[in-house]
């Protein structure tokens, strides 16, 4: 135990301990989700180790992106009840994972339909996109791989022969380089 957890600290000290506003320990505690372990004489709220220890935790949680709600019940342990299966401690982080699965694919979609776009005349003046090296690199900096990419030609390819097209010869490409995309594109 370190010397400052030998004694019970204020809200003022936990605050900046941990790094963060006091407004949000008493939203903590408003919430039931943090109690002070006591009082001072003087009417302050005291914290000891264990209350430190609860804080970090709701900060690993809220960094997972979980609810004030959904970490309540984490941190009340309640156990699985017939009647509602879902407040399970591990069904709450599980429903979390699913969740920021469907989010990630939503976020992917929207990450390909920009990709099109920028691929699209009224954009592609755009410097940064000029040019073969230049393309793949920022596609791969927004996260797309080889099969990534692959996709997207198929997908633009399947969407819009004439554009594509136009778009693989704007970044310069000779005609049987052109050929061989659009080829492998239109390939299962």
């Amino acid at each position: 135990m370190t010397p400052a957890m030998q004694r019970k600290l204020t809200l003022g000290q936990v605050a900046r301990t941990c790094g963060l506003a006091r407004a949000s320990l008493l939203h903590y505690e408003a919430l039931g989700l943090l109690m002070p372990a006591g009082r001072s004489p003087a009417g302050y709220r005291l914290y000891g180790e264990a209350e430190i220890e609860r804080l970090h935790a709701i900060r690993r949680y809220r960094e997972a992106g979980l609810s004030l709600p959904a970490i309540g019940a984490l941190l009340a342990s309640r156990r699985p009840r017939e009647e509602d299966p879902e407040s399970e401690p591990a069904a709450l982080l599980e429903n979390r994972l699913l969740s920021l699965s469907r989010e990630v694919e939503l976020l992917r979609e929207q990450q390909k339909m920009l990709a099109l776009l920028l691929a699209t005349p009224e954009f592609r003046t755009r410097q940064s996109c000029q040019g073969k090296a230049a393309w793949v690199a920022l596609l791969a900096r927004a996260g797309f791989d080889e099969k990534d990419m692959r996709q997207w030609h198929k997908s633009f390819e399947a969407d819009s022969p004439e554009e594509h097209a136009i778009f693989l010869r704007s970044l310069g490409l000779v005609p049987g380089e052109i050929a061989a995309i659009r080829q492998w594109s239109t390939a299962n």
